[in-house]
């Protein structure tokens, strides 16, 4: 309320003409609420925010524990992040797991390497592998089950035949729920007959420095790979040689070992990803992998995407770091079980044959 909108004495009013003569006139006393109450929003907002993180972190690791990470949870630089990540790591090991599936029961991850460079930014692109890991806790075994990225299918809940890979692209393109992500395990469900609980995307700049993470892999070469059309970042093309024999790479390399496919095909391509993958778990198995996980985590920060929560994370890992490596079992869709086909548009895919392929299913999940 102003002094205008009163009726003052005469009195009043004169005096206050006389100081209205004698210093500038201000704005409004509440001229700034609006300001002050969008400010005062919004702070209150981050409380509450901050309130719940809190309220998770407690219920997760309890108070004594997230006390004592307090001070190293400030640390902004990297060897900061790492150690405070190694102390919840710890935590989190030492108490309860966190398996993804109830009753502990077989779980199977969708892992997919995907083409995405850094000129693209966030672009929506597709998959360049896919690989599904089977885990059954109750048996100590797991098997793994490569997918050739041309396999020509039905795209689930779409009006739509078109290479599995696609589904990526266009779950993320059409913003359906759960992404690209989804909509890709929800294909593999409904052409392979596979439940997918879990998924784990990273693309190429992630692979590369989860494996130089990892001090790189050793990888034994059995034939000397000549590529004279490797495809570079930059989307030209390079010559490319890797001798045959046993060979330390670091994650350049690696990720080229994993993408050639010129010499032989996309079938070679499934076999050597799934070598490097056995070849980086026995690497993780000799470094200890949750003493790695935070630098491995660290080292690929923004460039994967999970469904699966860090605790759930450290469970998996525990459990596929103690089944023997005679207890998992590889399995590939391959040339003997597709048939090569033109599309009318003159794209080369493969078509499934089912009544190949679902053996093999079975015997990926243990049915037989």
């Amino acid at each position: 309320m102003t002094t205008q909108d009163t009726q003052p004495s005469p009195r009043i009013a004169a005096q206050t003409q006389r100081d209205t003569t004698l210093r500038p006139s201000s704005p409004p006393r509440f001229a700034n609420a609006p300001i002050r109450l969008m400010i005062a929003s919004a702070l209150l907002g981050l409380v509450v925010l901050s309130c719940a993180v809190c309220t998770f972190v407690l219920v997760l690791l309890g108070p004594d524990r997230v006390l004592a990470l307090r001070d190293q949870l400030l640390g902004n630089s990297p060897e900061d992040r790492i150690a405070a990540l190694g102390k919840i790591v710890e935590a989190v090991v030492g108490g309860e797991e966190s398996w993804p599936v109830p009753g502990r029961q077989r779980l199977t991850i969708l892992l997919m390497g995907i083409d995405r460079r850094a000129s693209q930014g966030n672009a929506p692109t597709r998959a360049d592998a896919i690989t599904l890991v089977t885990i059954d806790p109750q048996t100590n075994t797991a098997a793994m089950l490569s997918i050739p990225r041309d396999l020509y299918v039905p795209l689930y809940g779409l009006d739509r035949v078109d290479r599995i890979n696609t589904a990526y692209l266009f779950g993320n393109v059409r913003n359906l729920p759960g992404g690209g992500a989804q909509l890709a395990k929800d294909t593999i469900a409904y052409n392979l007959a596979i439940p997918v609980h879990k998924h784990f995307i990273i693309n190429f700049e992630g692979f590369k420095q989860a494996v130089d993470a990892l001090g790189g892999i050793e990888i034994d070469v059995p034939v000397t790979i000549v590529d004279n059309q490797y495809p570079t970042e930059d989307f030209g093309i390079e010559h490319l040689v890797i001798p045959a024999g046993v060979t330390l790479m670091d994650g350049e390399l690696t990720l080229k070992y994993v993408r050639t496919r010129h010499q032989d095909s996309d079938f070679g391509r499934l076999r050597r990803q799934q070598q490097v993958m056995l070849a980086m778990r026995h690497t993780a198995l000799d470094l200890d992998v949750l003493g790695r996980l935070p630098a491995l985590l660290d080292a690929v920060t923004g460039l994967y995407e999970t469904d699966l929560s860090v605790a759930e994370m450290i469970s998996i890992f525990k459990v596929w770091n103690d089944i023997p490596d005679e207890s998992i079992t590889t399995f590939r869709i391959d040339e003997t079980m597709t048939q090569f086909w033109t599309t009318p548009t003159g794209a080369s895919v493969l078509i499934p044959r089912r009544e190949l392929i679902a053996p093999v299913v079975e015997a990926f999940l243990g049915q037989r």
